[in-house]
């Protein structure tokens, strides 16, 4: 009783934590486009507003409507197959852990891959995604498998997806958007030639907010996602009883090399249960993940 209202308690605490994510990813976007219009109108901040406010409306509103569709697209996943025997087993299992949860059936997707991973996508609970690697599929028992899914399930059922989605989309736009100004001020950009015109200080700190602010969005990001992470562990082992099958497919995703290179584009990697892209055993502030061998052993101390 005393864990479920712990991970009643995170859940709430996420839920308050992606409104406010949410809302300081937009404003940051729009700081941003502001601060690249106040640079190019020569310091017009009526211009510079006029030109941010729906520039950052629109980016985040299209993101909003087309997450899923653009992570899917990005991870290169299609719909299972129930003909196939593998795919139709996860269906099944998907639809075991979603009653478990008490939450609506998600769509069930799959990525061609040697890889064992797995993640969830969505912007609520009722227009989710769990998508599974054939890797996984093949290489994964089905205690295993299930552990992983329930994992999956709970980052749906404790509201990260939302966060993990949009904000993966924001966070790209404001590092797309630093770089391009970067770039057209070093060939003769914006600026060039307005000495002496706009505030010179606000100027400064305009540039200085175009350089810092992808680097505080990653970060800030990249921390949530570390702690999402732990707390899908747990919850995951809690929804299904059993975290000793997570934490054995967390064993097999780090001894897993395969030869080829992972599907799909590393700007989804951190949906992933593991980063397919880099060793996740090293405790870094710009790793998408906590180290395999911690989360098992959290998992193993339960």
């Amino acid at each position: 009783m005393a864990k479920k209202l712990l991970v009643e308690d995170h859940i709430r605490r996420n839920k308050r934590l992606t409104i406010v994510v949410c809302t300081m990813m937009a404003l940051l976007f729009f700081s941003v486009i502001f601060a690249v219009a106040y640079i190019f109108f020569a310091g017009n901040i009526l211009i510079g507003l006029i030109f941010a406010l729906p520039i950052a409306i629109v980016y985040v509103a299209i993101t909003y409507s087309f997450s899923v569709q653009t992570v899917l697209s990005a991870a290169k996943a299609r719909p299972a197959n129930p003909n196939s025997r593998e795919e139709k087993l996860l269906i099944h299992r998907v639809e075991e852990m979603s009653i478990a949860a008490g939450l609506p059936m998600p769509k069930v997707y799959v990525q061609d891959s040697e890889y064992i991973n797995a993640f969830a996508t969505g912007k609520k609970p009722e227009k989710s995604v769990i998508c599974v690697t054939t890797g996984a599929l093949r290489k994964l028992n089905q205690e295993e498998l299930e552990g992983v899914i329930a994992h999956e399930m709970s980052h749906i059922k404790n509201h990260d997806i939302l966060i993990a989605t949009v904000t993966l989309g924001v966070v790209g736009a404001i590092a797309l958007v630093a770089e391009i100004l970067f770039y057209s001020m070093l060939f003769g950009g914006g600026g060039r030639g307005r000495k002496g015109e706009g505030n010179v200080i606000i100027l400064v700190l305009a540039i200085l907010l175009v350089i810092l602010a992808p680097i505080f969005a990653r970060l800030t990001y990249l921390a949530i996602s570390r702690k999402r992470e732990y707390l899908a562990d747990s919850s995951g082992a809690y929804l299904n009883r059993n975290p000793e099958g997570l934490a054995k497919a967390l064993e097999k995703i780090k001894a897993d090399h395969p030869k080829t290179k992972p599907k799909g584009s590393k700007t989804v990697a951190p949906l992933y249960i593991s980063n397919p892209f880099k060793a996740q055993n090293i405790s870094s502030m710009w790793s998408t993940h906590p180290p395999i061998d911690e989360r098992i052993k959290r998992l193993r101390s339960m």
